[in-house]
C-alpha cells in the first residue's frame, strides 16, 4: 500500500519496511489457529511466501512486486536492491549451525539465547542450564549478533525453524528444518549490509530540490506559513496542502484568489479557507526580495 502511495504526488519519495521474525511467526500464527478451511489457509501460506519474498528478495523488489500480478519489468535501478545489491553468501553450514544449536538448547529458547550460545558468550544462565558445555556452544563466532540474527529472519521466512510465540519466542526445528540437516543442500542467503551513517541515509531530496533556485525560498515560506496554520489547527501539514501545491503556488505566485483557483490541489474550500493567509505570504515574500 505505501509503496502505491509514495510518489503518487510526483515528488521524490521512499518507503521503508521494517519487520521482524517475530512478524512472520505472528502471521503464521493467524493463518495455522483460524478456522478458515484448508484451501483458505494455503492460499494465505502463498500470500504470505510472497510477501516475504518481496522483503527477502536479493534482485529487484519491482520485479518481485509486478511478477506477482503476472506482469514484468526490466530492473527498475530505484530500489535499494537495485542500488546497492546485496551479498549474498552459502548459508548451509551457518544454517546446519543455527539449527543444531537450537536443537541441542532443547528447542524452547528464543533467539536472543540461541545467538548467544553460538557466540560462546560467557553468560550465568547459559552456564546454569550446562549449555556453556554443549558441542555447539561457540562455533558461530565466524560471524556476529547481527548476521546471526539476519541468517535467523531469512531461516523464519524458509520455514526452516518456527517460532513459537505462545511460548515467549521459543524456536524449534519445522520438518522442512529437519529435512534440511539431513539433506543439507546449498543455501544462499543475504549478508546484512553494514549500517549507514546518518548522514549516508539522509539521501532522499527535498521536494525543494525540484525547483528552480529563484522559487525556493518563496517554497520555503510557504511550508513556514502552511506548519503555522497546521500547529494552530493541530492537523498534520499536508491536510493544509501537499507539497505538490506548495510548489505549484511558488512558481506561480498568483496575486489573487482567481489566479490561486488555477493552482492544482487548491479547492473552493481551501481557497475560502487558506487562500488569504498564503496570498499574503507570497506579498509579504515578495517585498522583501
Amino acid at each position: 500500500q505505501e509503496t502505491g502511495r509514495a510518489g503518487r504526488d510526483g515528488l521524490p519519495s521512499e518507503v521503508l519496511m521494517l519487520y521482524g521474525y517475530e512478524d512472520i511467526a505472528l502471521r503464521n500464527r493467524f493463518i495455522e489457529e483460524s478456522d478458515a478451511a484448508d484451501q483458505r489457509k494455503y492460499m494465505e501460506r502463498q500470500k504470505l511466501d510472497a510477501l516475504l519474498g518481496l522483503a527477502e528478495t536479493a534482485g529487484c523488489r519491482r520485479q518481485v512486486l509486478l511478477s506477482y500480478f503476472g506482469d514484468r519489468c526490466e530492473p527498475c535501478g530505484n530500489c535499494d536492491t537495485c542500488a546497492e545489491p546485496p551479498d549474498l553468501f552459502d548459508g548451509a553450514i551457518a544454517a546446519q549451525k543455527l539449527l543444531s544449536c537450537i536443537y541441542r538448547t532443547g528447542e524452547r529458547f528464543g533467539q536472543a539465547y540461541v545467538i548467544r550460545v553460538l557466540l560462546g558468550v560467557e553468560d550465568e544462565r547459559i552456564s546454569s542450564f550446562g549449555h556453556d558445555r554443549i558441542t555447539t556452544y561457540g562455533i558461530g563466532k565466524e560471524h556476529d549478533n547481527r548476521t546471526w540474527r539476519a541468517i535467523l529472519r531469512q531461516m523464519v521466512a524458509l520455514r526452516l525453524i518456527e517460532v513459537d510465540l505462545s511460548g515467549h519466542g521459543g524456536l524449534s526445528i519445522s520438518e522442512e528444518g529437519r529435512r534440511f540437516l539431513r539433506e543439507k543442500p546449498s543455501l544462499m542467503l543475504r549478508i546484512p549490509s553494514a549500517p549507514r551513517s546518518t548522514r549516508q541515509q539522509a539521501t532522499r531530496k527535498p521536494a525543494s530540490a525540484v525547483l528552480p533556485e529563484a522559487d525556493r525560498s518563496l517554497f520555503e515560506a510557504l511550508r513556514a506559513k502552511r506548519m503555522e496554520i497546521a500547529r494552530a489547527q493541530n492537523v498534520p501539514p499536508y491536510v493544509i496542502f501537499h507539497d505538490k501545491t506548495l510548489i505549484e503556488l511558488a512558481a506561480a505566485r498568483p496575486a489573487s484568489a482567481r489566479e490561486m483557483a488555477q493552482i492544482p490541489g487548491v479547492g473552493d474550500t481551501k481557497l475560502e479557507r487558506y487562500g488569504p493567509a498564503f496570498l499574503a505570504a507570497i506579498v509579504e515574500h515578495a517585498a522583501s526580495d
